[in-house]
């Protein structure tokens, strides 16, 4: 009988490391996918459209990259619907062009409207946070594509599914999902040209007059309430703090910045009124939370679930 049981034991233990051999393998290859769209993202020469879906919301828009012999990135973005925002980045200079508003410029590696910064950087930047599964095969846009699913450690933010171009790394379909698997916003391309983008096009955006640095149009204030955000979830570092007022209402807050790469959500202060309700909570691509902390009213908005919306709200001290 105790041959039997140890059998038994035996077995168990096999298949349980099986199993963990498999999930580190398909970690593995989910990592390497994901290094691969980085790879890409940054180095071949494309044209595309594509559609991003928020909710109601839905743009069509058109997206060109190239590189020069010198190794010099060219990336273009342009709303193909309503007044045509535009944005144009010349390596690490990225400059938003917005018809009804101010246009500026500022320092990054990517535009960020669509893509989170992290796709164009190798996995190890967010691996402390996420996890990169390869699920399985698909066809998307008629080509066959690699998924992943990018799985938060803790909870503590959304996860993505990302559908890669097999050949060329590409991503050609991104979703992102709240911890209940709810899809709260996609982006599918519509159609990708793999091809040199020409001197001439590169040439005409070198052109283009790029607005003043935001710095420039908007000289920063540091935050003047001695309040401020206590807590972050694991991984979101602060990425500017700064006084100004709301656009539309005129309204002087505190604006405070955080961001893990994949995900971003900002928090506001702002003193209270006698009029102040005490709060409300909104759900969906972004969060948004508001309560009353003593004698500030606090906002959160962000792409990062209610409960921990609510918990970085109640930190501000």
């Amino acid at each position: 009988m105790k041959w039997v049981v140890s059998a038994l034991l035996l077995v168990c233990a096999s298949v349980a490391n099986a199993a963990t051999v498999q999930e580190s393998a398909t970690e593995d290859n989910g990592e390497r996918w994901f290094n691969l769209m980085a790879k890409a993202l940054n180095e071949l020469n494309f044209e595309a459209s594509f559609v991003y879906v928020q909710g109601d919301r839905i743009e069509p828009y058109q997206w060109v990259h190239g590189v020069d012999s010198d190794g010099r990135q060219y990336e273009w973005l342009m709303q193909m619907n309503g007044p045509g925002f535009r944005a144009l980045r010349i390596d690490d200079t990225v400059s938003h062009f917005h018809p009804a508003s101010t246009s500026y410029s500022i320092r990054s590696n990517s535009i960020s409207t669509m893509l989170p910064t992290a796709f164009n950087q190798p996995f190890a930047e967010v691996a402390d946070h996420y996890r990169a599964v390869a699920v399985g095969g698909a066809r998307v846009l008629d080509r066959k594509a690699q998924h992943i699913r990018l799985v938060s450690r803790d909870d503590q933010r959304y996860g993505f599914s990302l559908w890669v171009d097999r050949e060329h790394g590409l991503p050609l379909k991104v979703l992102m999902v709240n911890q209940h698997g709810e899809v709260m916003e996609q982006l599918q391309l519509t159609n990708l040209s793999l091809r040199s983008v020409s001197s001439d096009t590169i040439e005409e955006l070198s052109r283009v007059e790029r607005p003043p640095m935001f710095d420039e149009l908007q000289p920063q204030q540091q935050p003047k309430l001695p309040q401020q955000p206590r807590w972050a979830p694991s991984g979101f570092h602060l990425l500017k703090a700064q006084h100004h007022r709301l656009v539309l209402e005129g309204t002087p807050v505190d604006h405070y910045l955080f961001s893990d790469g994949l995900a971003e959500y900002s928090v506001y202060l702002t003193e209270a009124n006698a009029d102040s309700t005490n709060g409300m909570s909104l759900t969906g691509p972004h969060t948004l939370h508001s309560q009353l902390v003593a004698n500030l009213r606090v906002t959160v908005v962000g792409q990062i679930p209610l409960d921990v919306a609510k918990q970085v709200a109640s930190s501000v001290q």
